[in-house]
């Protein structure tokens, strides 16, 4: 099978995404089924969040994973991410929940983070590594600035090791969800790309490889639905 090499430049995700900002709450829940809401709860209260310790969310988008992780424990929370209008939405949402005092943002690239070594004690990514370049490099730059015995949980859409469920995981992906787009986005592109990176994205066991090879100590990877979401858990 051909494999369709994926346009990761940082100027087309910051396009794309803020394209589709607008959208990106409503469409994501259809994609997912909600279930998106339900991985980031799990993922939250895997993280072990407390309220005196500092959490970096990368690629927070509109916020969600800042919101669940702020619903654990109100410590201090900043988001960032390149998309100027999906950070935009998340201040908006952030205000309306009356957070502004736990969760701020920043415009920031994943890997040129502009904070100092060993500032956070808990860094989190939810379904944002797979559009990134050089995730190694990335995760490298997150270690960076995660304190010694620090957390880093990764969300992320990855291929089944079950065949059927594999097949009808992309069926979806690939073929409903831009579907879907048609009728409520005004960039189907961008869900196309969404269902090639995540057709392409490694299996979860060479992942949590690549997550050692950036330097965290410990790794461990816990795959939902049958597989086609995992949670990796990675120690500094």
């Amino acid at each position: 099978m051909l494999t369709v090499k994926l346009d990761k430049s940082p100027i087309t995700i910051l396009d794309m995404f803020n394209s589709i900002a607008s959208q990106y709450d409503v469409m994501n829940d259809i994609m997912t089924g909600f279930s998106h809401r339900r991985t980031r709860k799990i993922a939250a209260q895997l993280s072990g969040f407390k309220s005196n310790e500092k959490v970096l969310d990368l690629a927070t988008g509109t916020g969600d994973f800042a919101f669940r992780l702020y619903s654990e424990a109100q410590g201090t929370i900043i988001g960032t991410d390149i998309s100027e209008k999906m950070l935009s939405i998340a201040l908006l949402k952030t205000r309306r929940l009356d957070a502004n005092r736990f969760i701020s943002y920043n415009l920031a690239d994943i890997t040129r983070l502009p904070f100092l070594d060993e500032t956070f004690n808990l860094c989190t990514i939810g379904f944002g590594i797979r559009n990134v370049p050089d995730p190694l490099s990335a995760m490298i730059e997150v270690a960076r600035v995660t304190k010694k015995g620090g957390r880093f949980i990764i969300v992320e859409a990855t291929p089944s090791p079950h065949s059927l469920v594999k097949f009808l995981s992309l069926f979806h992906f690939q073929k409903l969800a831009p579907l879907f787009a048609r009728l409520l986005s005004s960039n189907v592109s961008a869900y196309n790309y969404f269902a090639e990176s995540i057709s392409q994205f490694p299996k979860a066991s060479d992942f949590a490889e690549t997550i050692k090879q950036a330097g965290w100590k410990k790794v461990y990877h816990q795959p939902l639905y049958l597989g086609i979401v995992t949670i990796f858990i990675a120690i500094k």
